[in-house]
């Protein structure tokens, strides 16, 4: 057997402790003493449209009553085995709370007709990128561009310039594997008529190396909560705490009495 040097058996030593840690680390971010990820960096896009820019913003003393759609979770780009999507309800509830927060109620029997039809959906966007070229001339083929960038930038794109050290990030972000929410916004009266009239489409992800979706999904809705309804010129960036224990925890409904107001608890 041939004797190896101090430095070679180091070597050995350490391609054998990364072959060990590599498989955990996706899971475990907090290994080698660091401790788990405490939050995340939510990122929120909102693109209006001419529509939505007509319509103002509502507020406590004139709120806005929708009717929600739960579209549901969604898979997009290289499919990733062993995903879970957490129960539709829990992020129903979620939504409802932060859109709540911000003067958006679910319509019910006593409140005024809605205005505005709200579709959520959530799930993970992959980035699907293809190595085409050779040892000589390396070349990428980016597959699903379009949508990760749609997710990351959306209509902000158009705002950040070529040189600018901003769209280096938004380039990067594009290639993280994400999980995301979207909240998109459209005319009531419009749906009744079958016709699509889009006023404003919110777009909350986060990178999912490291975390599960259950963990994430409160960190991006309360993130992107405050921006509902509310155009951002350039891609924004919040950290979030993550759940905790991977729930998906539920807040408190807000009731809203005839005249759209939350109404006081009744007592017993």
């Amino acid at each position: 057997m041939p004797v190896r040097s101090p430095l070679a058996r180091r070597l050995v030593i350490g391609v054998a402790l990364a072959v060990l840690i590599l498989p955990v680390s996706r899971a475990y971010a907090g290994f080698l003493g660091f401790g788990a990820p405490k939050d995340t960096a939510v990122n929120v896009v909102v693109d209006m449209t001419e529509a939505g820019r007509a319509v103002t913003p509502p507020t406590k003393e004139q709120p806005a009553f929708y009717y929600p759609v739960l579209a549901g979770y969604r898979e997009a780009g290289s499919l990733v085995a062993g995903e879970k999507s957490p129960p539709p309800a829990p992020v129903a509830k979620l939504l409802a709370k932060a859109l709540a927060a911000q003067n958006y109620y679910v319509v019910g029997e006593k409140t005024p007709a809605p205005t505005l039809l709200l579709v959520f959906h959530w799930g993970y966007m992959n980035p699907q990128i293809d190595d085409v070229g050779d040892t000589e001339n390396p070349q990428q083929q980016f597959w699903n561009q379009r949508e990760m960038l749609a997710l990351v930038a959306g209509n902000t794109l158009k705002n950040i310039g070529v040189f600018d050290f901003k769209r280096d990030d938004v380039l990067q972000a594009a290639r993280d594997e994400r999980y995301f929410v979207v909240v998109s916004a459209y005319d009531f009266a419009a749906a009744k008529e079958k016709k699509k009239k889009l006023l404003w489409q919110a777009k909350l992800s986060t990178p999912s190396n490291g975390v599960s979706l259950a963990e994430v999904l409160p960190s991006m809705i309360s993130a992107g909560g405050p921006h509902f309804g509310r155009e951002t010129k350039l891609p924004e960036s919040v950290n979030a705490p993550l759940a905790k224990e991977g729930k998906v925890e539920i807040g408190t409904a807000t009731i809203v009495d005839e005249s759209g107001k939350p109404a006081a608890p009744n007592k017993k």
